[in-house]
């Protein structure tokens, strides 16, 4: 599981130096989890596969974050609902991720979906939450009016992404303790209803 000290990786301001610390620090962890992960995903009758992001088109600024997504496509994840375990410099999260790369093809057929999952995701626990964009820190609570706020500004909006799960704070106990990755699966058991819907 990630320490408290992985996160002053994003302390360092150097795109070189906070790479190398990504690649040997952070990139090991994600490696570590999907062999708990993907077990797990195997079980809905697909072939998952772990892509770990690689930034390889970063000339200048460092990344902000960076994960791992999971996908039953060995190619790539963008294109289809994923799940993504991920890292900023203040939280851990695990999100249900549908990206703004399935539009404009599968954006009606995707939006339909989504509506449908609305009685599922009004039983998910409080501490889950909803983001529109993985590349921005920010997310609120997911209660269905904020999630059919995201789902409609994904219909309509090209650069609007939907992504459900939980945030995993800086300075909790367990990364201190360096404990294992239950909160994720467990949060991963809870999403994979929803993926099945989604797929």
């Amino acid at each position: 599981m990630f320490k408290d000290s992985d996160f002053e990786i994003f302390d360092v301001a150097s795109l070189t130096d906070r790479m190398t610390l990504i690649r040997t620090i952070i990139d090991p962890k994600f490696e570590q989890s999907a062999e708990i992960i993907l077990p797990i995903l195997n079980t809905n009758g697909q072939q998952w596969y772990a892509h770990i992001a690689k930034h390889l088109r970063r000339t200048t600024n460092a990344p902000d974050n960076t994960w791992v997504a999971f996908a039953p496509n060995k190619r790539g994840y963008k294109m289809m609902p994923h799940l993504e375990l991920g890292i900023w410099a203040d939280h851990v999260y695990l999100y249900l991720a549908v990206e703004e790369n399935m539009k404009p093809k599968e954006t009606a057929t995707i939006v339909s979906k989504m509506m449908s999952t609305r009685e599922m995701i009004a039983k998910l626990a409080n501490n889950f939450v909803l983001s529109t964009d993985h590349m921005v820190n920010h997310s609120t609570a997911l209660t269905l009016t904020t999630y059919d706020a995201a789902v409609q500004r994904f219909a309509n909006i090209k650069h609007s992404e939907v992504l459900v799960g939980i945030k995993l704070l800086r300075g909790d106990k367990q990364f201190k303790d360096d404990t294992d990755l239950s909160q994720i699966t467990e949060a991963i058991s809870l999403l994979l209803p929803l993926y099945n819907k989604l797929k």
